[in-house]
């Protein structure tokens, strides 16, 4: 037969042990920092515009090595923007803050060129999932985490 009261104070201490072990255990994050941080570009226009884009997939090891091969640290990508069909792009970066780069410019074409109004562009960089910089223009916008 078994002895409910001590059961219960057995299951008890065990609770207690297990409550006591977490809160002097030091938290562990999940992510790993070497892995970088997820860096997401957007880029959206309000009306049909065609042109180009150009992102950094990748952390230059300086900015003199970034300034004799950009291209090695840039995807450039030809785009059509349409209305409401933002263009994203995703990469992971070790450093956000010094490397977060995009530019969007485009020529207007069809409809909205006969208008008397040009089609904005706009870009977006999300670090982490959080949106760090936004930015409006008509022929050319560029997005960044530092001045260039």
């Amino acid at each position: 037969m078994i002895n409910v009261r001590k059961a219960i104070s057995a299951f008890g201490a065990a609770v207690a042990a297990v409550a006591f072990a977490a809160a002097v255990t030091p938290a562990i994050s999940r992510a790993d920092p070497a892995a970088g941080h997820q860096v997401t570009y957007t880029v959206s226009a309000t009306g049909n515009l065609t042109g180009q884009v150009r992102y950094m997939n990748s952390d230059p090891p300086s900015q003199s090595a970034f300034d004799d091969n950009s291209s090695k640290y840039m995807n450039t990508v030809q785009a059509t923007f349409s209305a409401d069909q933002p263009l994203v792009y995703t990469t992971t970066l070790a450093n956000p803050n010094q490397w977060a780069f995009v530019n969007a410019s485009g020529g207007c074409h069809g409809p909205d060129c006969g208008s008397g109004s040009t089609p904005q562009l706009h870009c977006e960089i999300a670090v982490d999932g959080k949106v760090v910089v936004t930015q409006n223009a008509t022929t050319g916008v560029t997005c960044s985490t530092r001045p260039w």
